[in-house]
Order: structure tokens, then sequence, then C-alpha cells
């Protein structure tokens, strides 16, 4: 049996949960998804999709590089009959013929999750992507250098196997296999990401900004990984971010806050912020004063550094808030409430 009708196969069992046999109309090949099974066949030829009462089976058919199959799933109801028919019309549809797309724009589409599962298996096989783990970069480059980051990044990578492709005219994606978030030559994705954004800026004289999705089974999943590496990027414009790596990690509470309406983020607000935080809140000064504070992980020298702020100015500026707020922004867990009211006020900002 050819092994990419067994990969589509495989696929829709995974899908229905159905139990699939297939052979050739010529009856000298055969595959089941349950292992060695021979099939039971119909001596008349099937061009339908058949209801069989005697054997409770629906039977289907579809024609593969110019051979019909037959095929079969156990179960004479309704929902068989359509589980039947949509096997037959998937395969009909998506085996047996090449992508006319180029390689370019076919990787694109599995990235972005513009492909059905089956045209996914196929691409996997045609272009030999590996069955391993993975995780999803996404690279945006403000000068709209793209093609420049992708031969720089070709050269770059340490595996052959991981694939970089362009997206848009803005940003490309990185496609990382076989490695979790701890990495053998890098503490971890992170670190690489910031080697490759720093080799980047130095070779090339581009500054980009480099999102990371979480690590996901394998390629099938990677548009998933993808988008999240999208949202990481996003919410790091959003939320005032300086840092040229982001990873959605960081930004799984935002994430889950934004997904939640409107009127319920209102009313943990309100129950987090009085009439003189508020004010405190409207003042772009001592926001930014605190944000900065967080960014350097509650430290008073950096801050003031970067702020080119006297510490003792700094220092009167927390007591401030601390007055306004009722938080001590220099205690870890007052630090976390006051970064979860900023983050409210943005999303409803």
């Amino acid at each position: 049996m050819d092994i990419e009708i067994i990969r589509m196969l495989n696929h829709v069992k995974e899908t229905t949960g159905k139990e699939i046999r297939v052979y050739s109309d010529t009856q000298d090949d055969f595959y089941s998804t349950l292992g060695a099974d021979m099939p039971e066949r119909l001596s008349d030829k099937v061009r339908e999709t058949v209801i069989n009462e005697q054997n409770s089976k629906t039977y289907f058919s579809f024609k593969y590089n110019a051979q019909r199959y037959v095929g079969y799933v156990d179960g004479i109801e309704e929902s068989d009959k359509t589980i039947a028919t949509l096997i037959a019309t998937l395969l009909e549809n998506a085996t047996g013929k090449d992508f006319s797309a180029s390689r370019e724009d076919s990787l694109k589409s599995a990235i972005l999750g513009e492909c059905s599962g089956i045209r996914l298996q196929k691409l996997i096989g045609k272009y030999s992507i590996p069955d391993l783990p993975c995780t999803a970069t996404a690279v945006y480059v403000p000068s709209g250098r793209v093609e420049d980051v992708v031969n720089f990044i070709e050269n770059f990578k340490t595996d052959p196997s991981d694939i970089c492709t362009p997206i848009d005219d803005f940003s490309c994606a990185y496609i990382r296999f076989g490695r979790s978030q701890e990495d053998s030559e890098y503490r971890s994705l992170t670190d690489f990401a910031y080697l490759l954004s720093s080799s980047i800026a130095e070779e090339l004289g581009i500054a980009v900004k480099i999102g990371i999705g979480s690590a996901v089974s394998s390629f099938t999943d990677c548009s998933v990984s993808y988008h999240q590496a999208l949202t990481s990027i996003r919410m790091d414009g959003v939320f005032g971010g300086k840092s040229r790596v982001s990873t959605y990690k960081e930004y799984v509470l935002v994430k889950m806050l934004e997904d939640m309406p409107k009127h319920k983020l209102q009313e943990f607000l309100d129950i987090l912020e009085d009439q003189e935080a508020k004010s405190m809140f409207a003042d772009s000064e001592m926001v930014t004063t605190a944000e900065e504070f967080l960014h350097t992980s509650l430290n008073v020298s950096e801050t003031s550094r970067n702020l080119y702020m006297h510490r003792n100015t700094l220092m009167y500026r927390l007591d401030k808030i601390e007055r306004a707020t009722g938080l001590d922004i220099r205690k870890f867990q007052d630090a976390m409430t006051f970064r979860l009211i900023m983050i409210l006020h943005k999303l409803l900002g």
C-alpha cells in the first residue's frame, strides 16, 4: 500500500476514532489501521458509499494515481455512512495529487495553520519533515529585509532539519526540531534567541524582535506554537517591552485576562484600585518609573541608572506609589499585584 495512503488513513483514524481497512480494486493490496488484518471484500465493484447490512460494514471508494481502492469502516449507522463518505472525499481530493505550490508557500501554509490535516501529512512526507517535537519562533523584521534574515538563519542554524521560511514582508518563521526548553548548546531557547538576535544585528545591521512559542509534540501542531510566538511579540508591544526576545510563557496570564469579558476585567480593577490609586495610574511619569522598576526585577540601582535618576528621587517615587496604592512594589507580592493592575489598565484602555 502506498505510504501516502497509509499516512492519510492513520490520520483519519486519529481524528475520527474509526478503524479503517482499505484494499485495491484488483484485490492484490490491502492495509488496515488495526495492523495485519485482512479486509473483508465485496464481490461487486464499489463506486460510492455502500451500507452492507449482512456484515454490518459501510464501504467507500476512492481513486489514487489511476488506481481505484475500496475501504470500509465497521457499523451501518447514519454516522458511519457520514464518516465513510467524508473519508472517501478527503482521500479522493488530497491523495495522489502533487502540490502546485512551492516548498516555501507550502511550509508557510502549514505554519499558519491553513493546511487540512491530510494535506499537512502529505506535505510532511513530501519534504521529509522530522516527526519530532518542535518549537516555533517568530522573527519580526521592521526594516522589511526578511530575505536577508532568512538566509542568515539558514547558515546560523545548527541542525539541517530545522526550517526557516518567510511568512510575509516583515516576518519569518524558524522551526527548531527535537529540542525542549533545555538545549544541549544553550541554557534555553531564550538564550539561543538572544544570541540569534545579536548575531543578526552585528552581521547584517538589522534589528529584529523574536517571539518564542511553546514546545509541541510534532510539526502537525507547529501552527499553535507559531501563533503563540506572534502573540508574545504583540503582547510585548502592547506592554511596552524593551526586550528583543519575548516568550509566550511570559504572557500566559495576560492572554488569559485578554480572553475574559471586559466587564469582568473592570470588576477586578474596581476591587484593586481606589480613587487615589486611579490618579496615580494617570500620572505617566509615575507609571514609567514603576514599569522600569518591575522590568529591572525590583533593582533600585539599575532602575536609577536606566532612568538617569538619583537613587533618592527613585525612593521618593516608590514611597509615593505606596501611599497612593497601598502597594510597596519593593516587595515581590505587592509588585505582582501592581503589575496585575497595570495589565488591567492596558487591556481596558
